[in-house]
């Protein structure tokens, strides 16, 4: 059973300590936030036995076992460095930085201090996204040569939303890209017979909100001149989310690739649309999308590994995911 260490008192936070409580791998020991008030209410209202305001206490504390980092953007590299000196484990919520010193800056502290470090995108760890890897494996529509991947929800501007405000990493891209940009690059990986790597060709544009915060993008990947993406994401509309894999016999559609429900646990579903008619694979899931992480990454800590192997997300496809992401959000945003 392993101890918590929580910094954040969002949403996300209070997502993942529901998910340690479903299951049996893990427990919140202590909370950290800015806020005494808001940080103590937190910690009363999601079963958290101690709350502090210093992230520092948590690091140093000996009963703590491993680190998850739910803050904003912004912070995750420097909060994420300091855990690993201190010789803790770190589970990050995505991005894990959002500039290309500290992308390095992180991982290198994570090879530097020997310890488990995992960027956390949840849906890698849903049952459903074995299956699909599965079927991609095995050719179940020929040879893949186009992936359409989406994630966007419309917000009401307001400037002093995190999600508008440029000096907490706002933006459609750093908030939601990596989703649909991880999937391809998943996708392409398994189609190829490799692990997922970066396309060999990545060109995007896009439109932004006031206070030059990218609001909506596209992007186009290729690898090996033989498969492409098209990928979107957008905080100023809602896309419609189905992960769609067209392939020489066939496609693969997945209406909710992300499995991303925060309460209960989300079914998978994945269809297979040939000439000869469609095929419904049902994926049954006994915990949401986030105590499937939660247990991964207790199973790898009991294992010793210092990075996940292949899809649940290497610390090499970490680095490679949010380069690209700075560089699609650089160039919405330089107009």
């Amino acid at each position: 059973m392993i101890n918590w260490g929580i910094v954040g008192t969002g949403r996300i936070a209070a997502t993942f300590i529901r998910a340690l409580y479903a299951g049996q791998s893990g427990r919140p020991l202590v909370v950290a936030g800015r806020d005494p008030a808001r940080t103590d209410r937190f910690a009363a209202d999601n079963r958290v036995p101690e709350s502090v305001v210093n992230p520092g206490a948590v690091f140093a504390d000996p009963r703590i076992d491993a680190v998850y980092i739910a803050t904003p953007h912004i912070t995750h590299a420097e909060l994420s460095i300091a855990a690993l000196e201190a010789g803790k484990p770190v589970l990050c919520e995505k991005p894990m930085a959002i500039d290309p010193e500290s992308l390095a800056a992180v991982l290198a502290a994570a090879k530097r201090c020997g310890s488990l470090f995992l960027e956390g995108y949840m849906y890698r760890w849903h049952p459903q996204t074995a299956k699909l890897l599965e079927l991609l494996r095995r050719n179940a529509v020929g040879e893949i040569n186009l992936i359409e991947s989406a994630m966007g929800f419309a917000a009401k501007y307001n400037p002093a939303d995190r999600l508008f405000n440029p000096a907490l990493g706002g933006g459609a891209v750093w908030d939601i890209g990596g989703y649909p940009l991880s999937m391809a690059m998943l996708v392409a990986g398994a189609a190829l017979g490799t692990d997922p790597a970066p396309p060999d060709c990545f060109t995007c544009g896009g439109v932004t909100a006031p206070g030059n915060i990218d609001l909506s993008s596209c992007a186009i990947a290729v690898w090996k001149d033989r498969i492409v993406a098209q990928l979107a994401c957008s905080c100023g509309a809602t896309l419609d989310p189905a992960l769609r894999i067209h392939g020489s016999a066939g496609r693969i559609v997945v209406p909710n690739p992300w499995v991303c429900n925060r309460t209960e646990p989300e079914n998978g579903l994945i269809r297979i649309e040939r000439e000869s008619g469609v095929e419904e694979i049902r994926v049954p899931a006994d915990r949401t999308s986030f105590g499937y992480e939660a247990d991964g990454f207790a199973r790898l800590l009991a294992s010793g590994a210092r990075e996940a192997a292949a899809a649940p997300f290497t610390n090499a496809e970490s680095l490679s995911l949010n380069r690209l992401l700075c560089r699609w959000r650089e160039t919405v945003t330089a107009g």
